[in-house]
């Protein structure tokens, strides 16, 4: 039995390589131009992918995020005409809401004690009490009744005193349940 040539196993076929063209280089040098087309190519997208991923690892890189301020959010932050509702944790967290909806208390002054060391309860209340009731008269509408309205103070504890909290924060609270409305006087 014959066998074709390369057409069974164990069997290859040679085949004279054809005769080159007129003028073309001999042998496998001929594609160098198509290889080394190709190698500058993949060179110049590595570059390319190189130049884009520095851009973005230099724009898009993490921040250094500044520390916060350890008081920053609380009480000691109120600014006077600011109306609030308290946060789970009463005063010290407050949220700050317009005047014309249900609030919890409005700010109606504030001022700073000075000290080096934390002067005590004791001393830091009877500050805030007769810091606040100085600025009482000069912000309520004297037409408000006074009756369901009570003033509230708040000074640092030795906490927020030493994270630098020397803020006394003055307060219009409503007593029987949330005010409505701004109790300050108006500015003509």
């Amino acid at each position: 039995m014959s066998e074709m040539p390369g057409s069974g196993a164990g069997t290859a076929s040679f085949d004279a390589p054809a005769p080159a063209r007129p003028g073309a280089p001999p042998g496998p040098a001929r594609g160098g131009k198509g290889l080394a087309l190709v190698l500058i190519a993949l060179a110049g997208a590595v570059v390319v992918a190189t130049i884009v991923a520095v851009a973005v690892l230099v724009t898009h890189r993490p921040h250094h995020a500044q520390a916060s301020h350890p008081l920053r959010g609380t009480v000691f932050q109120l600014h006077v005409g600011q109306c609030i509702n308290f946060g789970p944790y009463g005063t010290a967290v407050a949220r700050v809401v317009r005047c014309a909806q249900p609030h919890d208390a409005e700010i109606y002054g504030t001022f700073k004690v000075a000290g080096r060391g934390w002067p005590g309860g004791a001393v830091l209340s009877d500050q805030a009490r007769q810091g606040c009731q100085s600025r009482l008269s000069g912000y309520v509408n004297p037409q408000l009744d006074p009756n369901g309205m009570a003033e509230f103070y708040v000074y640092p504890n030795p906490g927020a005193w030493a994270a630098g909290g020397r803020s006394v924060i003055c307060e219009i609270r409503g007593t029987h349940g949330k005010l409505t409305g701004s109790v300050r006087a108006a500015t003509g």
